[in-house]
């Protein structure tokens, strides 16, 4: 884990329980940007397009809840290997990796969600080649029919480096 990652973490699980008598605080990020993604088949969706530093750190964290044809698109400066913590996210994902050709890289069925309490070397990793990332709700790459090799069809800029 990286510092930014463990620092974020303490910021949004707040002080422990013994500490305070309290539970950990969970609060989720607004996302403004937003595009369309199409799929090889089927309708699009819109997606929230997360491309700083921050945004991409916090993710889907303490989301309880994701509509049915929803997706998050963390998008890098360049393709690479990355890897995905799923602290805090309280729900179950579907995670896919794009390579910069837009073509499906690796793919991640159903996630296993944590909790603020769940500890570090419980919360699920999942690894691939990419840059862009796209988080679904869990069984969606299943009912979209997605598989390593498809071009997906969105618009996003690239950030700097």
């Amino acid at each position: 884990m990286t510092f930014a990652a463990l620092a974020l973490s303490l910021v949004l699980t707040g002080p422990s329980r013994a500490d305070s008598g309290a539970a950990p605080a969970c609060h989720a990020q607004t996302v403004a940007k937003k595009t369309k993604l199409r799929f090889k088949r089927g309708k699009p969706i819109t997606v929230d397009v997360v491309d700083t530093p921050m945004s991409r750190e916090v993710g889907l964290m303490c989301r309880t809840r994701l509509p049915r044809d929803y997706g998050m698109l963390f998008v890098f400066p360049q393709e690479m290997s990355l890897n995905f913590w799923m602290k805090n996210t309280l729900v179950s994902l579907d995670i896919v990796w794009i390579g910069a050709d837009k073509k499906i890289t690796v793919i991640h069925d159903r996630m296993k969600k944590s909790t603020v309490s769940t500890p570090d070397e419980k919360v699920a990793v999942a690894g691939g080649r990419g840059q862009y990332v796209l988080e679904l709700p869990a069984g969606m790459a299943r009912r979209r029919g997605l598989n390593v090799g498809d071009r997906l069809t969105f618009d996003a800029a690239i950030p700097a480096k």
